[in-house]
Formats: C-alpha cells, sequence, structure tokens
C-alpha cells in the first residue's frame, strides 16, 4: 500500500502570548566527568527568568480539566480517545467568506455552523483546516493581541459538533479554539458534552498543504502522541506530536483497511 505520513505539529516552538519561549539549554555539559553532551528544554518568560513549560508553546491536546474544575483530567483520560482517530478534514484554506489577513496571509478567520461537513456521522475526529498556521513562522503569535487574531469557532458551531455522538476530537491549525472575547465558549461546550470533545490545537497544516497542493485530502487518519507528563498533579492536557496518514491516488480500498486496523488494535 502507498501510504503517505505527514508531521501536522509545527517545525518550531510557537511562542503566544500566554505562553512562554521556550529554549534548548545545556543541562550537563562535556567534561572529563560527562562524555555525553546532554541537552534540556526551559520555559523563559519575558525578563529571562526560567519558568514552567505551557502547552500552548507547541501542538497539544486539551483535556477537560483545562477549563472545567470538575472535568476529567488528561492522565484519566482513555487513551483510545486519542490515539487513532478516523478524521474528516474540513478545508477552509480556499473558503471566499468569514476571511481575515494578517502580513499578507489569508486565512479562514472563524468557523460557523454553515463550515461544518456534513457528512461527519462516522467519523472520530474534524480537523479544521483555516490557513491561520502560515503565521507561526512569521512570529505573529508572538505579538501583543495576536489572540485576537485567532480562528475560532462560534457557539453555534460548537453545538453542532456536540450533536455528533461519536465525535472524541476536534483538530485546528491555530492555537485555541476560542478567541478572548468569546469566553471561552467552545471550550465549554465541546469539552462539556459527555463524553467529552477533547481539542487538539496548534496544528500546523503547511507540509499537508505542500503535498496535497490542489486539495487536502477529504480524509486522513489522525495519531496523536502526548508527552505524558509524571507526578500527581491534575494535568489539564500535554503537549503531543501529530500526524496524518492519507492514501496515495488510487490506494484508497487499502488506505480504509488501515485506518480500521489501527483504530481496533489492542492496547496493552
Amino acid at each position: 500500500m502507498s501510504l503517505i505520513r505527514i508531521d501536522l505539529s509545527p517545525p518550531d516552538y510557537v511562542h503566544v502570548p500566554q505562553a512562554p519561549r521556550i529554549e534548548r539549554r545545556p543541562i550537563l555539559s562535556r567534561g572529563p566527568s560527562n562524555e555525553w553532551q546532554m541537552w534540556g528544554v526551559y520555559g523563559v518568560a519575558q525578563g529571562g527568568e526560567r519558568v514552567g513549560l505551557s502547552n500552548h508553546t507547541w501542538s497539544h491536546l486539551d483535556a477537560p480539566y483545562h477549563l472545567l474544575a470538575d472535568g476529567a483530567s488528561f492522565e484519566r483520560l482513555e487513551p483510545r480517545q486519542y490515539l487513532a482517530l478516523r478524521t474528516r478534514v474540513a478545508d477552509l484554506t480556499r473558503t471566499t467568506e468569514r476571511r481575515a489577513s494578517v502580513d499578507d496571509v489569508s486565512y479562514h478567520s472563524w468557523i460557523d455552523e454553515a463550515d461544518l461537513p456534513g457528512d461527519l456521522e462516522g467519523y472520530d475526529a474534524v480537523l479544521f483546516a483555516t490557513g491561520f498556521s502560515a503565521l507561526y513562522g512569521r512570529g505573529f503569535p508572538m505579538r501583543e493581541g495576536a489572540d485576537a487574531a485567532y480562528p475560532n469557532v462560534t457557539e453555534a458551531a460548537a453545538r453542532g459538533l456536540a450533536k455528533i455522538p461519536g465525535l472524541r476530537v476536534a483538530a485546528i491549525d491555530g492555537p485555541s479554539f476560542d478567541k478572548p472575547e468569546t469566553n471561552a465558549v467552545a471550550h465549554r461546550i465541546l469539552l462539556g458534552r459527555q463524553p467529552p470533545i477533547l481539542l487538539l490545537e496548534t496544528l500546523s497544516i503547511a507540509r499537508l498543504c505542500r503535498r496535497f497542493p490542489d486539495a487536502l485530502p477529504h480524509e486522513i487518519l489522525l495519531t496523536v502522541e502526548p508527552l505524558r507528563a509524571l507526578g500527581s498533579v491534575r494535568q489539564d492536557g500535554a503537549l503531543a506530536s501529530v500526524f496524518a496518514y492519507a492514501p496515495a491516488p488510487g490506494a484508497e480500498d487499502s488506505f480504509r483497511e488501515f485506518v480500521e486496523e489501527m483504530r481496533g488494535a489492542e492496547l496493552v
């Protein structure tokens, strides 16, 4: 089978306004007592002090506890909820309505009910491809007030997604499903549904667009590989490497078999 694997995580860390910059620094320098060069990752605040890392600096998965005090925290989630997902791609990169432009990058600025695919039944996840992630490399998410320009999901669209009983994850190529002015309404609706719809944010579709320049694939297999933090503190989400699998032309039937095998794989 001809299978295409595409990395949907940003190629570098994305320092959004509410998150620290991430730097790699030496933990143990090479010397007579250590011939292995060892590096570590630190969050760095504007003043230069080291701070805790925020999930918002890279692709990440939000658990209900991220916004809801009585919601499930990440370590309590069943891995099947996010590990291998039959995903409908909502390609909004070429729409003519609800557009915005920053630094000559045009993107779909807000996702309304009319933007929801009509065939979401039977899918585990939906990926909203807005085109916003083209701004990651230009430093836009780092600018003060940039979060007001994020593509967001409206209340009506969130309620529409919440009606899809089998939907487990909603993903977007932007730092968040909400803007400051929305009072996190999409988060509250989707994470608050039972069972919850987890939110996969800060994805990049750059590689996907390069591989499929004419039109994004209708369906992909989405895999979410979270960084598991240790400790007793409840976790509101996790940094995660995210990959899309798509069929090469003519391999659609074998791709569907692959998707079902992955979704049904035994977890041990």
